[in-house]
């Protein structure tokens, strides 16, 4: 704002800076003028014309003097001197109304003295043989070349000080604060002759208890200063409105009190107990008895690492919120795009079976709209949370760093007790609410499975994927395992059969595989476990370990639930997961997209979705089963693989 003032400044001088007609062009003597000027220094007066008559500057009148900051006061001419050594007369001079001892000697050249009218100027406009009506123009004139004289005089007591401050640098900063590089605001010199605005001088002393002028170093024996109204008013002028010399600043806090409320002291004493500022009075009264106090700035020293201490874990605590909202971005726009795929899904399946199916593909689509909304509004407002825990955190950590930064010590503790309790509150409910990463899927079983064969009662003619005929394999089971002549069942056998111990053989895990693998496609089939109390149902990878103890996961190339103590479900994820059902099946469908990286588990009595996986194949998979121990009887039936 400053710079923009400067500018309109500056421009505003340049206007000013040429002279009007009967004006000197320049009026500085201490710069010489060219022969050229010198013939027109007149302003337009014909060669030849009589040089300007000498000035007699008298002791005890009043003239505007510059000083030496550049502004210009009012000074009373005390006595002369011929200042031989310069070849010239100087004048001390009493700056009206300031301290005697600012009291100097200056030339004329820094005085501002108004030009004479002569009335041989006056004189001559007159017509001699002008008539009667002629002398009332006479009278006319006068009194017009009476009031043009007064401008002139007004013109000649104003153009010397612009014209004096241009030539002497750049008029602008001379009505810009050392301090706050702003211009002028309530402008006070201090005893050096040194101008600063009143605010800022103020902030520079505060506290200290020898002053010095922060622009020349000077010591000054007493804090005070004197009201500059000169330079208020030619920065004023300068400026042409009080609106450009005054910019408003944003959130200027108001300067507390510095004395004690109570005592008129001054406050540099800070109860812990009570929060608030006090003087030395205040420590030794009944009201503060046993009272703990701190000096005002080891207080802020004290305070301040507080506020430091809240401020890191606040913001550890914004760069997990920011991360943490930054994945729940990716979750939703993910979760957008698997409702578009599935639904695209959906309605690819149903083209098929669209002339018998209608009812059954809009009453799909609306369970996958109103699941994929629900989901899509508990991850939303989940995101919305976090961005307002982030907002307030990012708040309490702007307020926390203001008043850290906060230079004065009076403004930084005054309500900093309360100020920080409310600043802990907030990093407890930060602590307390926390930030958790909402994941929730679509019921990709559901709205991505084998829907065809959902409705296969209905429509087996149209069926794709089609219920695999499948078969074990017995090469692979391990030798307590009982296989049916029709390698269609398996059961668990007490005794170990004397099998060859090939590499596919399981040794450890009761388990055994499917004959036929799959390494494209999509495929369904179906086991019976009926009322078994436990058993694994899953798909293993042609690689996977077949020896010694095997750790069950997608990471060792084993996918499957599992059920154990009858009631106990789980997906063997790594960490496996817990599983809830609403029915416990008798049958449990295995659905494989191996292109689209799914293996989905079903109750196949009602096709309700289980748990499914996701990954990407590079080899064949095959299915596998366990029947499990026999618990004392309680598991002794076998597995069965359906064929129809």
């Amino acid at each position: 704002m400053a710079s923009a003032a400067k500018a309109e400044i500056s421009s505003e001088l340049e206007k000013k800076d040429v002279p009007a007609a009967g004006e000197e062009a320049d009026n500085n003597p201490e710069e010489p003028m060219d022969e050229d000027d010198e013939e027109n220094d007149d302003g337009g007066e014909e060669d030849g014309a009589e040089e300007e008559e000498d000035v007699v500057v008298e002791v005890g009148a009043s003239y505007s003097c510059k000083r030496q900051d550049g502004s210009y006061h009012d000074a009373e001419i005390v006595k002369t001197r011929l200042n031989k050594q310069a070849g010239r007369e100087e004048f001390f001079v009493h700056y009206v109304g300031l301290n005697r001892r600012q009291n100097e000697w200056v030339d004329k050249t820094r005085l501002v003295i108004p030009k004479p009218v002569k009335e041989e100027q006056v004189a001559n406009s007159v017509d001699p043989e002008a008539t009667e009506e002629g002398k009332a123009s006479l009278k006319r004139k006068n009194d017009d070349c009476t009031h043009e004289a007064k401008k002139v005089k007004v013109d000649v007591e104003i153009a010397p000080a612009t014209n004096s401050v241009m030539a002497s640098g750049d008029f602008a900063e001379e009505l810009t604060c050392l301090l706050c590089s702003e211009l002028f605001q309530d402008p006070v010199m201090v005893e050096c002759g040194h101008n600063f605005c009143r605010s800022c001088i103020d902030k520079a002393w505060n506290g200290q208890e020898s002053f010095t002028c922060p622009d020349c170093k000077e010591v000054i024996t007493e804090k005070r200063y004197t009201t500059n109204r000169a330079l208020a008013n030619l920065v004023k002028k300068t400026a042409g409105s009080s609106a450009v010399l005054t910019p408003a600043k944003p959130s200027e806090k108001p300067k507390p009190a510095e004395n004690c409320p109570e005592h008129d002291e001054r406050l540099k004493l800070y109860c812990k107990d009570d929060g608030t500022l006090s003087c030395v009075i205040c420590r030794d009264s009944l009201k503060h008895a046993s009272h703990n106090f701190l000096p005002i700035l080891d207080a802020v020293a004290v305070y301040r690492t507080e506020l430091s201490a809240i401020v890191a874990p606040l913001e550890e605590a914004l760069k997990v919120t920011e991360q943490l909202t930054g994945q729940q971005n990716e979750k939703v726009e993910q979760h957008k795009s698997n409702v578009s795929e599935f639904k695209q899904h959906i309605v690819s399946e149903f083209e098929q079976l669209h002339a018998f199916l209608k009812e059954r593909e809009e009453k799909l689509l609306e369970q996958l709209q109103e699941q994929g909304e629900n989901l899509l509004k508990e991850m939303e407002a989940n995101m919305v949370k976090m961005q307002d825990n982030q907002n307030n955190i990012k708040q309490t950590i702007t307020m926390a760093n203001e008043r850290a930064n906060d230079a004065d010590s009076i403004s930084f503790l005054t309500g900093i007790k309360l100020f920080i309790e409310k600043c802990q509150e907030e990093q407890k409910d930060v602590m307390v609410a926390g930030n958790t990463l909402l994941s929730k899927d679509l019921c990709q079983g559901t709205f991505k499975g084998p829907i065809q064969y959902s409705v296969w009662k209905q429509m087996k003619s149209f069926v794709v994927p089609y219920l695999s005929p499948m078969m074990l394999d017995p090469s692979t089971a391990h030798p307590n395992l009982i296989l049916s002549e029709g390698l269609t069942s398996v059961k668990y056998g007490d005794n170990k059969l004397p099998l060859p111990d090939n590499p596919k053989r399981f040794s450890q895990c009761i388990l055994v595989l499917g004959s036929q693998g799959f390494e494209s496609g999509r495929h369904y089939w179906e086991v019976e476990v009926g009322d078994k109390t436990a058993w694994d149902v899953g798909m293993a990878s042609e690689s996977s370990n077949r020896k010694g103890k095997i750790k069950l996961n997608p990471k060792n190339g084993y996918w499957a639930i599992w059920l154990r103590n009858s009631n106990a479900y789980k997906a063997l994820e790594s960490p496996s997961k817990t599983l809830v059902l609403n029915a416990k099946p008798k049958r449990i469908g295995v659905y494989v997209d191996y292109e689209g990286g799914q293996i989905s588990f079903y109750n196949a009595d009602d096709m309700s979705a289980i748990y499914t996986f996701r990954a990407t194949f590079t080899e064949k998979l095959y299915p596998y089963l366990s029947p499990f121990l026999h618990d004392s009887g309680r598991n002794a039936d076998p597995l069965r693989l359906v064929h129809n």
